[in-house]
């Protein structure tokens, strides 16, 4: 419990290597990701959802790869204890793919969702993208994306966000606007709409029920939110998907 692996050049190196959490129940994936990722972060290792919890509450974790399947714990029904405790981005990696998986990765509200195997070079870029930056503005706005990202079902008062992260609405409005050009709540928008966007196309649940799922009580303002945001209603962006036609990225 708690190793911690990588070459040790020296107390400075050692002190400016981001922290990074492994929680997996098997021995030689956990060797595996230590091997590979030793040269840029100082890696934690854990074999289930209580050694993680631990290891979350004593050191500066700044991402956690997690296997989806760790012995009679599912690593998805973890994920709300991790958020409790850390605000570290969440990578899933799984070797049992399936739509039933990625829906429920989604819903999870994961940072990413990787199939094994995979290569190291995706892996550390697929890291480098999704743990914030030194850089203190970036750094603000990051955390606030993280924020809204976990909580974009539930309601959200940018006061309460900006409070929460030790700075005035004004202020946090400004830098996440300098970081993302939009502000918290068309973030925010965007986000919902999203993941509004990946369920109808791989459920078959009802739009009013995905609306609420996504965080809208206010069924006109979802569709014309999601309308402003990918160009389309919501049942013209199914129809399309099962039709095969090509998606409009969104943002």
């Amino acid at each position: 419990m708690g190793k911690e692996a990588g070459k040790r050049a020296g107390p400075k190196r050692l002190t400016t290597r981001p922290h990074i959490l492994v929680v997996d129940d098997d021995p030689g994936v956990r060797e595996l990701l230590i091997a590979a990722l030793a040269d840029s972060y100082i890696v934690h290792t854990a074999a289930s959802g209580a050694e993680a919890c631990a290891l979350l509450r004593t050191h500066p974790i700044v991402a956690v790869i997690l296997d989806a399947v760790l012995g009679r714990e599912h690593g998805l029904d973890l994920v709300a204890r991790f958020r409790d405790l850390s605000a570290a981005p969440i990578l899933l990696l799984t070797g049992y793919g399936s739509e039933d998986l990625a829906v429920r990765a989604l819903r999870a509200k994961v940072d990413e969702y990787l199939k094994k195997p995979v290569s190291v070079v995706h892996l550390l870029a697929v890291l480098h993208r999704i743990i914030p930056s030194d850089d203190s503005t970036t750094d603000l706005a990051t955390r606030a994306g993280r924020y809204l990202d976990a909580h974009s079902g539930k309601p959200i008062r940018m006061v309460e966000l900006a409070a929460r992260l030790g700075v005035s609405e004004a202020h946090l409005r400004r830098r996440f606007r300098d970081a993302h050009a939009m502000t918290p709540r068309q973030y925010l928008a965007e986000v919902r709409v999203r993941r509004a966007a990946d369920l109808l196309r791989t459920t078959q649940h009802e739009v009013k029920q995905i609306a609420q799922e996504v965080g809208y009580t206010n069924q006109q303002l979802f569709r014309r939110t999601f309308t402003r945001v990918l160009g389309m209603p919501p049942l013209r962006w199914r129809l399309q998907g099962k039709e095969g036609k090509p998606d409009r990225r969104v943002r």
